[in-house]
């Protein structure tokens, strides 16, 4: 390996660990037989998803539910509508609309959870590319002028080696041709979410995000906020706050699932 690439990672360039990290998964791909990306069963190499038949039609199934436009959750035509859904117009969210993949649910839920904890970015580039096909469907999805992804504080993203959101942000940017930016920091370490009441996910994330310098490049601009899970929404809203004060127009949702309070991983 040439020493200028090593120079360039050691001093964090993204874009580099990403061309060295679509190698090896190339490399990898064409050494070792393919399997099911959630379930670890054979799935045919000629699959456009890495997924055994099972998982596929499973997952199918999962993009197929219908869901809130305004908050992502589960809701079908006759409880949902421009104004919400049942659980928004009590719970009123910041963001302005929201797409997903699906509820949180295997085989989706494997995915993320093999994405985020054994650190298979080509996972997240895969589940991108879906994000990408359901944000098509939004009637906003032509008017997104930039995409940003959540950020994870400096101490977290060191102790997992990358941000699961900037990878589903990039893969998603350029399915749509877009840019992806991180505009947003965390400026603050925070507990995880999981398990915490509403009341408390709110105070826990609460002024954890701040517009990075740059905030002008957002005057008027259509954002669109990418994750990997959205539960409660809290993190989401925290997040709008900071970019609409920033001075973003708009600012819409983009997650891989959507989650209940009770689910133990959410």
């Amino acid at each position: 390996m040439p020493p200028g690439i090593l120079a360039r990672l050691a001093a964090g360039d993204f874009y580099n660990r990403r061309m060295l990290l679509g190698l090896w998964t190339s490399v990898r791909q064409l050494l070792l037989p393919a399997h099911c990306a959630a379930c670890g069963a054979s799935a045919p190499v000629e699959r456009r998803l890495p997924l055994c038949e099972r998982c596929g039609e499973t997952l199918a199934k999962l993009i197929a539910t219908e869901h809130c436009p305004l908050c992502g959750r589960n809701a079908g035509p006759y409880t949902s509508g421009p104004e919400g859904c049942y659980f928004c117009r009590e719970y009123p969210v910041r963001f302005d609309a929201a797409v997903r993949v699906g509820p949180y649910e295997d085989p989706l839920r494997r995915l993320i959870l093999r994405c985020k904890k054994e650190r298979r970015a080509e996972i997240g580039q895969m589940l991108g590319r879906l994000l990408a096909e359901r944000l098509a469907l939004a009637p906003w999805a032509d008017l997104v002028d930039v995409i940003v992804p959540v950020p994870l504080h400096w101490t977290r993203r060191l102790g997992r080696g990358f941000n699961q959101a900037e990878v589903l942000a990039h893969a998603l940017a350029r399915a749509i041709c877009r840019k992806a930016r991180r505009r947003l920091a965390r400026v603050r370490p925070t507990p995880h979410q999981t398990g915490l009441p509403s009341s408390d996910r709110h105070e826990n994330v609460r002024g954890a995000f701040a517009v990075r310098r740059g905030a002008a490049a957002l005057e008027g601009k259509r954002v669109l906020l990418v994750d990997d899970v959205m539960t409660s929404g809290t993190t989401m809203d925290e997040c709008t706050r900071a970019l609409k004060k920033a001075g973003a127009r708009d600012v819409y949702v983009a997650v891989v699932a959507t989650a209940d309070y009770d689910d133990p991983w959410a």
